[in-house]
């Protein structure tokens, strides 16, 4: 019942939940770090409290100053600490060690009060910062409240005398009430922040999507000319930079147009998307791969001298040579004729090179087709 309570009201995010937190562990560091230094500076002014309290007793006022800077320095280390982690586990468990030190520190200052010196305000905002600050989970933040709500309502019943059954009741009242507007409120910031995230990651998802889409052909899934060119242009001046060497494939389907005349476009729109399917197999990792248009296509292949980009020419001529395109149960066989050719010094721009790689595949098509041929 409880977990069907937590996910309808604070966003379940599923295997997105340590992105969650790596993705807002900076702001966390940040804002438990102000806290932690807001904490210390307020203990530090109660030292002016502690002098009228403690006015009579020299030897109390010490020992009082010497906890307070007990707490500052344990506070300021666990700061320190904090901003240097780059793990989440490692902040939760430091802001869980400060937090039950906080604690720790309160109940025991409780002690050394007067029974006449009720600070009910003071004890009903700390459980409402602690669910405010923590950067926690839920329960865990539930039960650090609850246990500095109990420690304070036993220290009031118990160890304080002369207070008066109506105000032990407002103050068990007040603790419920800031229960209850707390847990309500840390349940809502939290929720927020989990909805924003995920909303930020659909948006970003639909941000690489649209520029997929826009960089990927519809029909053959290979990237578009636009894109082709602009990855080609950058291997190009990395040629003329570093002297890397780059190889270009021009490939052109042979008889195309006799298959849309014979079988219709349909039928032409498969043999164009099973051909880019079989250079995709054939291409490595590496390599970029284009749609130049109509059914001529560009394959790229960086860190790749003449006969080695011959080789992946012949295979992915062999491999489509091999495939059938079944059009409503006939099965056409088609052919590529490939042009290959690699960057030399004598190339002034990227069109020097698709020109050269796009003369070398007419003539494979003027050889008789189904050929590949280097220069």
């Amino acid at each position: 019942m409880l977990n069907n309570f937590w996910r309808r009201y604070l966003l379940d995010l599923g295997e997105l939940e340590g992105d969650y937190r790596i993705f807002h562990l900076k702001d966390d560091k940040r804002q438990s770090s102000f806290y932690i230094l807001f904490a210390t500076l307020s203990v530090a002014g109660m030292a002016g409290a502690d002098a009228l309290l403690y006015k009579d007793r020299p030897d109390l006022l010490l020992w009082m100053s010497l906890f307070r800077a007990g707490f500052i320095v344990v506070s300021l280390l666990l700061m320190v600490a904090i901003r240097k982690t780059a793990k989440v586990r490692v902040h939760d468990r430091l802001m869980l060690g400060w937090l039950c030190f906080v604690i720790l520190f309160l109940l025991l200052f409780n002690f050394t009060r007067p029974a006449s010196f009720l600070t009910t305000a003071y004890d009903v905002i700390l459980p409402f910062a602690i669910y405010i600050i923590s950067p926690l989970k839920i329960s865990k933040t539930f039960a650090l409240a609850s246990v500095f709500s109990a420690g304070i309502l036993y220290i009031d019943y118990f160890h304080k005398t002369g207070i008066d059954t109506a105000t032990l009741t407002m103050i068990l009242i007040a603790q419920l009430i800031v229960h209850i507007i707390g847990l309500t409120s840390s349940i809502q910031i939290q929720s927020y922040r989990r909805k924003s995230f995920k909303a930020y990651i659909q948006e970003k998802d639909a941000k690489e999507m649209v520029a997929y889409l826009a960089n990927i052909d519809s029909l053959t899934k290979s990237l578009t000319r636009r894109h082709f060119f602009n990855i080609a242009e950058s291997e190009f001046l990395r040629f003329v930079r570093y002297r890397r060497q780059f190889s270009v494939l021009v490939l052109d389907a042979d008889y195309f147009k006799d298959i849309n005349d014979s079988y219709g476009h349909y039928a032409g729109d498969l043999v164009l998307r099973n051909l880019s399917l079989v250079i995709l197999e054939q291409k490595r990792t590496q390599d970029t791969f284009g749609r130049l248009g109509g059914e001529e296509f560009g394959l790229l292949l960086p860190e790749t001298n003449l006969e080695q980009a011959k080789i992946v020419a012949e295979r992915v001529q062999r491999a489509w040579s091999q495939t059938e395109s079944n059009v409503d149960g006939q099965l056409i066989r088609s052919t590529v004729s490939i042009g290959v050719t690699e960057a030399n010094n004598q190339d002034k721009s990227l069109e020097d090179i698709l020109r050269r790689a796009d003369r070398l595949m007419y003539k494979a098509k003027e050889a008789g087709r189904n050929r590949v041929v280097a220069e």
